[in-house]
C-alpha cells in the first residue's frame, strides 16, 4: 500500500519560439510513490525504469532535495520517507524529467502539511528551485501554458486544450544533453532581426494557439534565438528540423526544451512524422525510440493510500554477486549456463485496437510466413489502445516488418518501429519454477552493472532479456559471475 501517490507528467518546453516562457504537459508519467515515513534524515530510495541502476539517483535524488527545500520554505522539519520513483520520462532529454523531480518533492511536501495549498500557490516556490517557468508550470498544472518570471513575480496563462486530433511526436536519441550545456551554446547577443523574428513567432504561437488556428503552427514554432545553436550539439539536428517540418503530415517541429529530444505535430498519420524522425537519426548512427502523446490535461495529481504490489528491492552494493543465486529452497543450484544471442530485432506495432482477435491475426500473418515471435507484450498505452512489441530472428526482419505494417494499415493501428541494436541474454537451466526469486536476481544484477532490461520472458528451464546490442558482453559477464560462481 501506498501512502502517497504523486503522479507527474511530463513537459516540452520552447515549442521552438516560445523560449524560456511557452511549454505543454504530455501524457508520459513519472510516479512518485511515498511507501513509508521514516525518522528524519532518514531515506530509502527505489528508482525503477528512466534512470535504474543509476547509483547517482539514489545519492542526489532531485524529488528529495525539492522536498526538504519545500519543508524548509515552510519551516517544516522534514520527516524521511521511504520513496518509489517510476520513471518513464527520459533523463536529460529535453522531457522535463528535473521539473518532473521538483514538482514532484513540492507535492510530496505540501500533501504532509497540516492544511496542504492548492497547487496553484506551489508555483512559486516550483519555479524559483527551476529557475524558469516553461516546464514546471504545465508540469503543475497542464496543458499548454505561457508564463512569465521575473525572479520575483509569476504570471502564467492556460491555453485551450489541443484538439483530440493533433497529436505529440518525440524522437528520443540515445545520446544526452544536459541543459547547462544547452544554455552554453547560446549567444550572449542577438540582432535586432532575430528578436523581431522570434516576438513576431512567438506571438502567433500564443494567439493560434488561443483560437484554434493550427495551420500556423508550422510558421509559429520557427526560431532564431536557441534552436540554430542547439540542434549542433547533437548528431542529426540540424537535419530533422530541416526535413520534417517539409512533410505534409507535420503541423510543427521544434527541440524539446533544451534538447536533444524533438518534437513534432501531427493531425494524421504520427507514425509517419514518427518514422522519419527516428531514421534520420539513424542516418547519422544514433539510436533512438518515439512517442505518440497527447497532451496531458491535469498536471500533476495526489492519490492516497493506493493499493500496490510488494515493491521490488535491489540487493545493496557488496550483495549483488551472492552466492546464493540460482539457487533453490534445497541448495541445489539450479542455473547451469549463461547463453546470448545477436541475431534478434524487436518490432513493436502501435496503437493497436483492443479488440479481441486482432492480436491473433496478427501472430497467424507472421506464423503463415514462417515467422516465428517470441517475448511478446502487450500493454495498453492510450485509451483503448495497445502496443504490441515482440522478438523475431534479425534474417526475418524485412519480411515480418513488411506484414505488421499491412496489419497495422488494415486494423488503423498508429504504425510500425524496430529496433536491430538488440540482444538477449538468457539464464538456462532445470527446475527455475522453483527458484522464483531469479528474475529479481537478474533485474539486481544487470542494474548494478547500469544494464536495462528491455524485455523479459520466463518458463521453466530459460529466463530470457533483451538488452541494448552493446551491453550483451557486460551483461553475459555479469550474470555468469553472479550465477555460475
Amino acid at each position: 500500500m501506498s501512502l502517497l501517490r504523486v503522479k507527474v507528467p511530463a513537459s516540452s518546453a520552447n515549442l521552438g519560439s516560445g523560449f524560456d516562457t511557452v511549454g505543454v504537459a504530455l501524457s508520459l508519467y513519472n510516479f512518485f510513490d511515498v511507501l513509508e515515513i521514516l525518522p528524519t534524515g532518514q531515506y530509502e530510495i527505489d528508482v525503477i525504469g528512466e534512470g535504474g541502476g543509476d547509483p547517482s539517483l539514489l545519492e542526489k535524488n532531485g524529488v528529495v532535495e525539492s522536498y526538504e527545500r519545500a519543508c524548509s520554505e515552510w519551516g517544516v522539519e522534514p520527516p524521511g520517507l521511504r520513496l518509489r520513483t517510476m520513471n518513464a520520462i527520459p533523463l536529460k532529454r529535453g522531457l522535463g524529467s528535473s521539473s518532473s523531480a521538483i514538482v514532484g518533492g513540492v507535492a510530496i511536501a505540501n500533501e504532509l502539511r497540516e492544511r496542504p495549498l492548492p497547487k496553484e500557490e506551489l508555483l512559486p516556490l516550483m519555479v524559483s528551485m527551476e529557475g524558469h517557468p516553461d516546464n514546471v508550470v504545465p508540469c503543475c498544472l497542464g496543458g499548454m501554458v505561457v508564463s512569465c518570471w521575473d525572479g520575483t513575480d509569476l504570471k502564467y496563462v492556460r491555453m485551450p486544450p489541443l484538439p483530440s486530433d493533433i497529436l505529440a511526436v518525440v524522437a528520443v536519441p540515445a545520446v544526452e544533453l544536459s541543459t547547462e550545456e544547452a544554455r552554453r551554446a547560446l549567444p550572449k547577443h542577438v540582432s535586432m532581426g532575430d528578436a523581431v523574428y522570434n516576438v513576431s513567432r512567438s506571438a502567433l504561437l500564443a494567439a493560434s494557439w488561443a483560437t484554434g488556428n493550427w495551420d500556423n503552427l508550422g510558421w509559429a514554432m520557427d526560431d532564431r534565438l536557441h534552436q540554430p545553436f542547439r540542434a549542433r550539439l547533437f548528431p542529426g539536428g540540424e537535419a530533422i528540423l530541416d526535413e520534417v517540418r517539409r512533410i505534409p503530415q507535420c503541423s510543427g517541429v521544434a527541440i524539446s526544451g533544451s534538447g536533444p529530444s524533438v518534437l513534432a505535430f501531427a493531425r494524421q498519420e504520427a507514425h509517419r512524422v514518427a518514422e522519419l524522425m527516428c531514421s534520420i537519426f539513424s542516418r547519422f548512427g544514433v539510436r533512438s525510440r518515439f512517442f505518440v502523446l497527447a497532451e496531458d490535461a491535469a498536471g500533476v495529481t495526489v492519490s492516497r493510500n493506493v493499493g500496490c504490489s510488494e515493491i521490488f528491492r535491489p540487493l545493496r552494493k557488496g550483495s549483488v554477486f551472492s552466492m546464493t543465486f540460482g539457487v533453490d529452497s534445497s541448495g541445489r543450484c539450479v542455473v547451469g549456463e549463461v547463453i546470448s544471442d545477436r541475431d534478434v530485432a524487436k518490432i513493436a506495432v502501435l496503437g493497436v485496437p483492443d479488440v479481441p482477435g486482432v492480436a491473433a491475426r496478427l501472430f497467424s500473418d507472421l506464423a503463415a510466413a514462417g515467422v516465428g515471435a517470441e517475448m511478446i507484450v502487450q500493454s495498453v498505452m492510450r485509451g483503448q489502445m495497445n502496443d504490441i512489441a515482440f522478438i523475431i530472428k534479425q534474417s526475418l526482419l524485412g519480411e515480418a516488418i513488411a506484414i505488421c505494417r499491412s496489419f497495422a494499415s488494415d486494423i488503423g493501428a498508429q504504425g510500425v518501429t524496430f529496433d536491430t541494436e538488440v540482444a538477449k541474454v538468457a539464464l538456462k537451466g532445470e527446475h527455475l519454477a522453483g527458484c522464483p526469486e531469479i528474475p529479481s536476481q537478474m533485474f539486481s544484477v544487470l542494474a548494478g552493472c547500469r544494464i536495462n532490461i528491455d524485455m523479459i520472458a520466463a518458463a521453466s528451464t530459460v529466463i530470457a532479456c533483451i538488452v541494448a546490442a552493446g551491453d550483451l558482453e557486460g551483461a553475459v559477464g555479469a550474470l555468469s559471475q553472479a550465477f555460475l560462481h
